[in-house]
């Protein structure tokens, strides 16, 4: 989807900064040394590739291809992800550890499930507490949760997996109720001065001069400190992974519709259930509403897509 920035954030388009990022990086993180910048691509994960085919996967891990405007950004299932220049947080990361060889299949399962909670880590370190994973590799955030942010795991079977991100950082979403950003967020946590409780969403939170604006920055870190979030998730076990995720589930306990095709088009096989969390192979269990306890079955993320529809009965 495409978003337009909130009214007044013309101050904060401002383009991304590597020297900036560089700094924030966490000590001794592998991860985000080489960032490979660009005001504008088509796709972050398509450059990435090309990157890939064209060095060599062991050389590039931990390198980032960043833009601040995506013309035809690849989303799950076939969908696209656009966005106007300098609101969101686009980029792709390389991960081919060199002394490991190509990711084996178990790497590639902690891979996706790190890559979200990552996300909702370094939301939280620049404010946004709220972050919670979708299934497969979405984050939502805010009361009531909505999308913030996707992200999606390319692997070609060779060298190097490649991991996409999208965050919505700066977009003012009063016009978009299905989604959430950054900005957003943060206002929504701060407390509106005396006689500006009729602007809407960060219209006036942005301006320069306001205590509330989000600093300029804000890209920089969140890229900066998801960097760190993933190596820090990346070196644990695929079971200690798995229990992050559980803390952060959001759709565990929750009734879901489980959609064959898309969540726009009715098939005869999608059903409700309730959803028990996700294990270590990266599988959805989930038991049919009207099932017996202890009867799931496990989704893949290739096959299906989820809707929360609320607490289970």
């Amino acid at each position: 989807f495409l978003v337009p920035c909130a009214m007044g954030v013309h101050t904060h388009r401002m383009p991304f900064d590597p020297p900036t990022f560089t700094r924030l990086l966490p000590t001794g993180c592998s991860l985000g040394q080489r960032l490979e910048y660009h005001a504008s691509l088509s796709s972050t994960m398509t450059a990435a590739r090309e990157l890939v085919g064209s060095e060599g996967g062991a050389s590039l891990h931990g390198a980032v291809v960043l833009a601040d405007e995506q013309t035809a950004g690849l989303g799950r299932r076939g969908r696209s992800w656009d966005a106007e220049a300098c609101c969101s947080l686009l980029f792709s990361l390389v991960w081919a550890p060199a002394a490991a060889g190509p990711p084996a299949f178990p790497e590639l399962v902690r891979l996706n499930l790190a890559a979200p909670l990552a996300v909702a880590g370094a939301c939280s370190l620049v404010g946004v507490s709220s972050g919670l994973v979708k299934w497969p590799n979405d984050v939502w955030a805010g009361v009531p949760p909505k999308k913030l942010s996707g992200v999606l795991l390319d692997y070609d079977g060779r060298e190097a997996a490649v991991l996409g991100v999208g965050v919505n950082v700066l977009q003012d979403m009063s016009l978009h109720p299905a989604a959430t950003s950054v900005a957003t967020l943060l206002a929504a946590q701060t407390p509106t001065p005396p006689g500006r409780e009729a602007e809407p969403g960060w219209a006036g939170a942005l301006e320069p001069s306001s205590p509330l604006a989000p600093p300029a920055s804000l890209r920089e870190r969140l890229l900066a400190s998801f960097c760190g979030e993933l190596e820090r998730l990346m070196r644990m076990e695929t079971a200690q992974v798995v229990a992050e995720h559980r803390r952060r589930d959001l759709l565990r306990g929750q009734t879901v519709r489980v959609h064959h095709r898309t969540r726009e088009e009715h098939d005869p096989r999608d059903y409700d259930a309730v959803a028990a969390g996700v294990g270590e192979d990266g599988a959805l269990r989930v038991r049919r509403v009207g099932e017996p306890a202890g009867r799931e079955v496990a989704l893949a993320a290739e096959e299906v897509s989820i809707s929360p529809l609320g607490p289970a009965s």
